[in-house]
């Protein structure tokens, strides 16, 4: 109780001091929002409350009395319809990925294309023989410096429980 009494008045200070330099911009928010839920209140909620209140009355009594078989049955539909809609979604975002992947090879082939009819045939075939000469150079200098660090290593591997004047070196003493 000593963190409440403590801690109350500061934080009721700072909820109501904060937002007063914000207080211009917010004010329209703050008056569009109660507007829509006057709005809501006056038209919508007279037909959806006694929904609510059916349905929240058909929910409590699902949850407090003991598992029926209507109950499993309820929680089996309600499993079997979210996987159905995890399944919708997948195949939208695979869909969605899979049209961008078209794209980019379509965007890429027509602008080969137009690379081709700028620099003309000759001169884009060197260009490609020298991009992968570029690669293979890399590549070269890739595996060059891997193997430099795996003779490295193997190295370090095989002076490591030699004896010295010291005796022997790391590694010894488990």
């Amino acid at each position: 109780m000593d963190f409440l009494e403590d801690y109350a008045p500061q934080a009721f200070n700072f909820y109501h001091n904060y937002y007063k330099p914000y207080s211009t911009y917010v004010r329209p928010l703050q008056r569009y929002i109660l507007l829509a839920q006057s709005y809501f209140y006056s038209h919508f909620f007279p037909y959806l409350y006694p929904i609510v209140r059916l349905t929240s009355s058909a929910l409590q009594s699902l949850l407090t009395d003991t598992p029926s078989i209507f109950t499993l049955a309820v929680l089996a539909m309600v499993l079997i319809v979210s996987l159905k809609l995890l399944d919708m979604l997948r195949r939208t975002i695979i869909y969605w990925i899979s049209v961008a992947i078209r794209l980019a090879l379509w965007a890429s082939i027509a602008g080969l294309g137009i690379y081709m009819y700028n620099r003309g045939v000759e001169q884009t075939v060197e260009d490609i023989g020298w991009v992968m000469g570029m690669f293979e150079g890399l590549g070269n200098e890739g595996q060059r410096v891997g193997q430099r660090r795996a003779a490295a290593r193997d190295g370090k591997a095989q002076n490591l429980g030699k004896r010295t004047a010291r005796g022997r070196t790391r590694g010894a003493g488990w």
